[in-house]
């Protein structure tokens, strides 16, 4: 797929494009408004860590980035469930170096007890960490640029 200045030329590079803009701003959206809920009704519990672990992504941008993992036990109205989100949402949170990674599980260490946020509408996915993500409209602002740059490429051909 060849782009230029220009845009997308070709009814499927315009298809394309347009497919993959508003599957960008789908995504993001739908990301940030699980963010969200999950932020909005979540109650807290005591968890239990079972295990620690940083996941390293593939080089983009010519550097590696890396995520925290943690995955703990907790219960929750008398279930029992076991979660590997750190953070809120299906977005995952990158840092550049592992160190930073690291830095974000201090206190996580295996066996120790700690506040989940649990929320009420799926509490099988209650989280670790009470904060929010710009990541999603990053997303939604990528989709939206390649739309708009789209709509404008066809216009002016």
């Amino acid at each position: 797929m060849e782009f230029n200045f220009n845009g997308p030329s070709g009814a499927l590079q315009i298809a394309l494009t347009l497919i993959v803009g508003l599957g960008a701003i789908g995504y993001g959206g739908y990301s940030y408004s699980a963010q969200s809920a999950a932020l909005d009704s979540t109650e807290t519990v005591d968890a239990t860590i079972v295990s620690t672990s940083i996941e390293r992504h593939d080089a983009r941008r010519g550097t590696d980035d890396y995520s925290p993992q943690a995955t703990f036990n907790y219960t929750y109205e008398g279930e029992t469930y076991t979660s590997s989100h750190v953070y809120p949402g299906d977005v995952l949170h990158e840092f550049g170096t592992k160190e930073d990674a690291r830095a974000q599980l201090e206190g996580y260490e295996p066996g120790a007890t700690v506040t989940a946020y649990v929320p009420s509408d799926s509490p099988e996915n209650a989280f670790l960490k009470y904060e929010s993500s710009n990541k999603p409209l990053y997303i939604i602002g990528l989709g939206a640029i390649l739309v708009l740059g789209t709509i404008v490429s066809v216009l002016r051909s």
